[in-house]
Formats: C-alpha cells, sequence, structure tokens
C-alpha cells in the first residue's frame, strides 16, 4: 500500500504540474471527437465527396495514433526517469516504429473489447433465465432485475481488469517493444487482477470516470437561450479536462507500478 500511495501521490503531482498539457491533451480529444462526428455525419453524395471524406478519416486516424502514441510514450519515460512533469511535445508521436506499434495494437485492442463486449452482452440476456433457475430451485422469488445489477457490477469490474491490462500492455510496448511486453504480460494481467494496479484502475475510473459521468448527465434547470447554452458548455469542458486528468494520473500511476524500468537504448 505504501507503493500505491507514493505511486498516486507522484502521478497527482505530475498531473498538477503539467496543467498546460491537461488542457491541450482535452482540447485535442474534442476536436479528434468533432472531427469524427462531421465525418460520421456526412450525407451520401458524389464520389468525390466520398473520396474525400475517407482521406479525412485516414487523417483523423492518423493525427488520433500519433496523439496517443506521443503521450503514453511521455508517460512511461516520465515513469522511467521519475520526471517531474509531462512537456506540451510528448503529447506527439514522430517515431515511425512507435505509430506502427500503437496502431496494430489499437486494432487489436478494439476487436478483444469487440469480442468482450459480445460475450459479456450474451450474458446479460440470459438475466432472465438465471432468475427463473434461481427461483425454481430455491422455491422463493427472484428477481431479474437483481440478477442484471449483480452482473453490471461483475461486468464493470471485468472491464476495468481489461482496460488496466491493456493500458499497461501498451506502456511496456512502446518502451520494450512487443517481445518484452510479451515477457510481462502474465505479470502485467495478474497485478490488474488481484494486486494494487487494480485499486489504481478501479479509483481512476470510478473516482474521474464518475464525476466526469456526473457532469454530462445532471445539469442545472436554467431558462432556455445563453445561459442553458452556456452551462452545457461549461460542464463539457470541465468533463473533457476531467477525463484527460484521469487517463493521464490512471497512465502514470500503473507505468510507475508496472512498466519495467529500461534504457531506451533497449527498446526492440
Amino acid at each position: 500500500m505504501k507503493k500505491a500511495f507514493a505511486a498516486w501521490m507522484w502521478s497527482l503531482g505530475v498531473v498538477a504540474r503539467s496543467y498546460r498539457t491537461v488542457v491541450v491533451l482535452a482540447a485535442l480529444i474534442a476536436l479528434g471527437a468533432f472531427a469524427a462526428y462531421e465525418w460520421l455525419g456526412l450525407p451520401e453524395s458524389s464520389g468525390l465527396l466520398l473520396i474525400l471524406a475517407f482521406i479525412w478519416a485516414i487523417v483523423q486516424l492518423l493525427a488520433a495514433v500519433g496523439i496517443v502514441a506521443g503521450t503514453v510514450s511521455g508517460i512511461a519515460e516520465a515513469a522511467a526517469t521519475e520526471g517531474g512533469s509531462l512537456l506540451l511535445r510528448s503529447l506527439w508521436a514522430i517515431d515511425r516504429k512507435k505509430l506502427l506499434r500503437t496502431l496494430i495494437f489499437c486494432l487489436v485492442s478494439l476487436v478483444l473489447v469487440w469480442l468482450c463486449s459480445a460475450v459479456f452482452s450474451w450474458i446479460n440476456v440470459h438475466s432472465v433465465e438465471v432468475a427463473s433457475f434461481l427461483t425454481f430451485h430455491s422455491e422463493k422469488a427472484v428477481s431479474y432485475v437483481l440478477i442484471e445489477e449483480i452482473y453490471k457490477v461483475i461486468e464493470l469490474l471485468l472491464w476495468t481488469v481489461l482496460s488496466g491490462f491493456l493500458l499497461s500492455f501498451f506502456l511496456v510496448l512502446l518502451r520494450a517493444g512487443w517481445r518484452g511486453a510479451g515477457k510481462h504480460g502474465w505479470k502485467l494481467l495478474a497485478g490488474c487482477a488481484f494486486q494494487t494496479p487494480f485499486l489504481t484502475n478501479l479509483l481512476s475510473v470510478v473516482v474521474f470516470g464518475g464525476i466526469a459521468y456526473e457532469l454530462v448527465i445532471r445539469h442545472p434547470i436554467v431558462p432556455p437561450g445563453f445561459w442553458d447554452y452556456a452551462q452545457m458548455i461549461v460542464r463539457f469542458s470541465l468533463a473533457l479536462i476531467l477525463i484527460s486528468t484521469g487517463m493521464l494520473f490512471w497512465s502514470l500511476s500503473l507505468a510507475r507500478l508496472q512498466a519495467p524500468k529500461q534504457d531506451p537504448q533497449q527498446e526492440g
């Protein structure tokens, strides 16, 4: 617990001293979301417009990969060298090797997340059957709503473990390469499932994600017009800043706890 507390305090200190990086990262997230929305909202039109839309999508993808690779690479470097802050230039990666690793990792992660989501959805569909089974064997009424709530808690914990593992693996991958990440794979998974990193994952998701969710969902009742738009912009801006802070805190803490300290020249 002392190690976890030290990692948390160090991570919070780095985030607090890197407030410009947090704000810029939040702005980039907002810009990327807006660009994706505009791309997906394009009406069907001429072949030229479809070609331009495809090029626009590729540009967004490359920009997202570069920002993700640069941010996580900077975080891993800060944890390895015990740096005091994250510089703005760490938000962009120009190393083609890291960009390729990030692209492959993101594609594989998306497939894994989709598979897990499909499994969880299939399990949730059978909540009524489980409730009926328990009602029949216990001879007491068991509500399927209770079963669904239990499923939701278990699913949240499993998503937390999976997210922490993928982030930990990614941190090691950018610093040590595929061979180094594969070597530490089971250790990273065990840490995210049973050890101190699991508490870090849960803390990051519940605190930062929970507060950001409340900011987006709950809103004051104001007259329509200027004040309504103003409160919405303020809430969403604070939520983006909070999400960016949480992402940096989560990554820094895991890098401090999980990622092996290694000289950059030894990357493979």
